[in-house]
């Protein structure tokens, strides 16, 4: 799809409005977030065993909806917390980046209300976990589960892996280890983005003390190998010890060398190889070369649609001024403000946009001609318009640079009379 169309789906998701609720979640406020409605998404704790429940909140502060974790159990001690705070400045694009997180008293998802430690990232509407995408949700009773909604390709596999081995490298450069690669903590923010979700979490809930950072940045890597052969044969136990030889051979017959070298430098022991996210990076820099020439062409076609879209926003706002100049009668110091020949002027002005008329009185519609016109009365030209009035047949030759003047002396006068 075209970059600057944003999908139905996560657009309704950004405007839903919380559904009819009772009980302290209806109106629960905890540190200026409120709103609060449940996220209909796998629980991606229960991997880590840090069972939590999830919501989308409004921020009191900027109007901004973000993801709100809160977990289960007793208040995290200050140390750890302070620890997962680290997390707020790390920013990569794929992470979904923690805003705050904090102690604090508000309803559990059973309405109980009691202190307990909370997570603040990012929203991304109607993303999916990996987990999800590629295994489906389980069945239970009254509930026959969902099926896979996706199927492994090469293309696939490159788009999750590449991603992903960019975030680690940038968290171990960084003196760090993610601890949360598998497939219920990686989202599909978008159908070819995915990004790590629930950073800084489990640095909080379970933080490892025995295992030194060398030990848990491998452990990182050996994740993201498991992962990517699970996905590679959509089954979740793909990557089990007992499972894994078996799974490597159908990668190698059904994938790239390319991949079947990735997941051996992955899964190799770390007594064994000693690798490190830099020796994944440099194995892979081919196609990290072809993704940043394709990154910077798409961010090309970005800077084009948002110059289309300031443009739009430019000739919007020279609108509505146009139409809050001419659509008072009056004013509270100036009772004639409608009638003065200035207003006159611009409502000719407005015909000749919105007006025009063929030869048998058929409307003419043409959205460059209304734009050309518009960009003049905006620049201020020196080029002439000749204005008509429909009632009173009265023709009038004024230049685009006059015109402006006239609108900004009449605006001036609103804005003049709303400060008062």
């Amino acid at each position: 799809p075209a970059p600057h169309k944003i999908p139905p789906r996560r657009r309704a998701a950004a405007y839903a409005q919380p559904p009819e609720q009772s009980g302290p979640l209806a109106t629960a406020t905890v540190e200026g977030y409120h709103s609060f409605v449940p996220l209909d998404v796998p629980d991606a704790s229960r991997r880590s065993r840090t069972p939590s429940f999830l919501c989308k909140a409004t921020s009191s502060v900027d109007g901004e909806a973000y993801s709100l974790r809160r977990l289960d159990g007793p208040p995290v001690p200050p140390e750890p917390l302070a620890a997962a705070l680290a997390w707020r400045s790390l920013r990569h694009p794929s992470l979904v980046a923690l805003v705050d997180a904090f102690t604090a008293t508000g309803p559990a998802a059973d309405g109980r209300v009691g202190r307990a430690t909370y997570f603040v990232h990012e929203l991304f509407p109607a993303a999916i976990s990996l987990e999800r995408a590629y295994f489906g949700t389980p069945g239970s009773a009254g509930n026959p589960g969902t099926p896979p909604s996706m199927t492994p390709t090469e293309d696939g596999l490159w788009d999750i892996a590449l991603p992903l081995l960019s975030a680690i490298h940038a968290v171990h450069s960084a003196g760090a280890a993610l601890r949360i690669v598998d497939p219920a903590h990686v989202l599909f923010t978008d159908p070819h983005t995915v990004r790590l979700s629930s950073i800084g979490v489990l640095d909080a809930a379970r933080p490892e003390r025995n295992l030194p950072l060398p030990a848990l940045q491998s452990e990182d890597l050996q994740a993201l190998g498991r992962l990517l052969v699970s996905v590679a044969c959509q089954n979740a136990g793909a990557a089990a010890p007992t499972s894994l030889r078996r799974s490597l051979s159908f990668v190698h017959a059904s994938y790239s060398a390319d991949l079947s070298r990735l997941l051996m430098l992955l899964l190799s022991p770390p007594e064994a190889a000693h690798a490190s996210v830099h020796d994944a990076v440099a194995l892979v820099s081919g196609r990290l070369m072809t993704r940043l020439a394709q990154g910077v062409g798409y961010a090309d076609a970005l800077r084009t649609e948002l110059s289309k879209e300031q443009e739009n926003g430019r000739l919007l706002r020279l609108v509505l001024k146009l139409g809050l100049a001419t659509s008072r009668p009056s004013l509270p110091a100036n009772e004639s403000y409608g009638d003065h020949p200035d207003r006159y002027l611009l409502r000719l002005f407005q015909d000749l946009l919105y007006g025009s008329s063929d030869e048998e009185g058929r409307p003419l519609i043409s959205f460059a001609q209304a734009v050309h016109a518009l960009n003049k009365l905006d620049l201020g030209h020196d080029g002439r318009a000749l204005l008509t009035g429909r009632e009173d047949g009265a023709m009038v030759l004024v230049s685009y640079h006059e015109l402006k003047q006239v609108l900004e002396r009449s605006f001036g006068e609103i804005a003049a009379a709303a400060e008062q």
